[in-house]
């Protein structure tokens, strides 16, 4: 199915040149920056991961914090944002076959990394163990309390393979953060393995939410530490590294200078955990 996008900020009389150019045989642009620079839009591959990119239920505009860094990003480069949304499992290939530009800030691996160049990190994560609030179906957050049972993920997310390393668990795959956490309140699963995140601002959106979190992944199943931080995927290759040197350098200033951390604040994450060593961590991934 093809995602839905929508173009923020981009003027229509704007949008008729560039087609009638490209209609005249304009050669398009060798780099991923010269792209965004010459259409003015960074394409962005959305998933509806609440609190890093969502719409707004009454105003229908999309927001959170990866939305809010990559506009400034794309500011720099005299660029809007343009989104495509899509299923999570289907972000990654738009980006790597190029048709969308960027990818909301996920999980470094090295299957991801065949495919994907990453940036440097943006924000550190946590896995959770989330069970039902009201009646637990799991009540030990580790490997012997998680086996046997009803796990939900989000398909194509890394807590599919911490899922997988539990002895005989029933895996249960769903198509958003926000599907699984509501079939864990209604008693379909027994758990849900999910970024800390993400639960604080389901709940916030949701109040009727019936979930908390047991405990963090346990560390038998849980990928490095390095690994669990956010990064911006791009598509691999010549055709992005100056776009990704110019992200990188933005993302370092930001992490230093305290505009992340504003950025954080507006969405209820006010803990300094989130950037601990992220402005002096390498811009290249070292698990």
């Amino acid at each position: 199915m093809r995602g839905v996008s929508k173009v923020v900020g981009w003027p229509a009389l704007a949008l008729g040149a560039m087609v009638l150019v490209t209609g005249c045989g304009a050669k398009s642009p060798s780099t991923l920056l010269g792209k965004v620079k010459a259409t003015h839009q960074l394409v962005i591959a959305e998933s509806a991961f609440k609190p890093e990119d969502y719409q707004n239920a009454t105003t229908k505009q999309w927001t959170g914090y990866d939305v809010k860094i990559l506009q400034g990003f794309a500011h720099t480069l005299g660029a809007h944002l343009k989104f495509d949304a899509l299923p999570f499992s289907s972000s990654i290939t738009a980006v790597a076959d190029k048709r969308a530009d960027i990818t909301i800030d996920i999980y470094y691996s090295a299957s991801r990394a065949k495919v994907l160049a990453f940036s440097r990190p943006m924000l550190n994560y946590n896995d959770a163990v989330v069970v039902n609030s009201q009646h637990p179906g799991v009540t030990q957050d580790t490997v012997a309390g998680l086996a046997g049972k009803k796990i939900a993920v989000v398909t194509g997310s890394a807590e599919v393979a911490e899922a997988k390393a539990i002895p005989h668990a029933t895996i249960k795959y769903y198509g958003s953060v926000a599907e699984s956490f509501l079939a864990l309140s209604d008693g379909r699963v027994a758990a849900d393995l999910q970024p800390d995140t993400d639960v604080s601002a389901a709940k916030q959106g949701n109040p009727g939410l019936h979930i908390k979190i047991l405990g963090m992944v346990p560390q038998a199943i849980a990928p490095p530490l390095a690994s669990l931080r956010g990064y911006y995927g791009v598509p691999k290759g010549a055709y992005s590294a100056s776009f990704l040197r110019k992200l990188n350098t933005y993302l370092k200033n930001i992490a230093a200078n305290g505009t992340e951390q504003k950025i954080l604040d507006q969405y209820g994450m006010t803990s300094g955990v989130f950037l601990k060593g992220i402005a002096q961590a390498p811009n290249t991934y070292h698990g």
